[in-house]
């Protein structure tokens, strides 16, 4: 029994020492090695494991939400400004990732910040087009279709006047963005008094 264990260690010596063999393994453990060094710098590079929690900055100025990002080691950028009336001028409106959130360090915060001034749009010409395309056209401009009136006119579902705050609004006027249009339209039946004409007409 010794003898056949002695000639399996000298078999699996000459085996190991074979120079084919040598590459093999050397080939296997350098290409372990590098897995272990790759995967050990990705670790490194990602803070693998580490997470920090988003804080919150809304309502805050920019200046403020700036040194909370920058002291938690995340980076910041306004993404977009909008105008909200609760809100006070300059203050933080949204953020994303939202507050809370778990994301590594370094990570970019968008912030998007309330306006000084609310944005103003040109209003359009909608009078003359249909119903359907006086709504494109509002909302194309940032603009809100509000009350609608009908009144006799032949022209049904045509845009007849435009107003705001109940009174005409002209083409080309600057306007709050987000503010509500009134449009006064036909009702394709047109008025009474003009269908007796027609008739006393077709008469004689």
């Amino acid at each position: 029994m010794a003898k056949k264990n002695l000639n399996f260690l000298e078999i699996l010596k000459k085996v190991l020492n074979h120079y084919i063999v040598k590459n093999v393994l050397t080939l296997i453990i350098a290409v372990l090695f590098i897995l272990w060094g790759t995967l050990a710098v990705l670790r490194h590079y990602t803070h693998h494991g580490e997470a920090i929690q988003v804080p919150d900055v809304k309502n805050l100025s920019l200046v403020e939400a700036a040194k909370i990002l920058e002291s938690q080691n995340m980076r910041w950028q306004l993404s977009d400004s909008v105008y909200v009336s609760s809100v006070k001028p300059g203050a933080v409106v949204n953020q994303n990732p939202e507050p809370d959130s778990k994301v590594k360090k370094g990570r970019n915060i968008f912030l998007v910040v309330n306006a000084v001034a609310p944005e103003k749009v040109k209003m359009p010409n909608v009078v003359g087009v249909s119903l359907r395309q006086a709504k494109t056209l509002l909302e194309q401009q940032g603009l809100v279709l509000g009350k609608t009136t009908y009144v006799p006119d032949l022209a049904k579902d045509y845009v007849l006047e435009q107003l705001y705050r109940k009174k005409e609004i002209r083409r080309g006027t600057e306007i709050v963005k987000g503010s509500e249009i009134e449009l006064v339209l036909g009702d394709g039946l047109g008025t009474n008094e003009t269908d007796e004409n027609e008739v006393a007409e077709n008469e004689e």
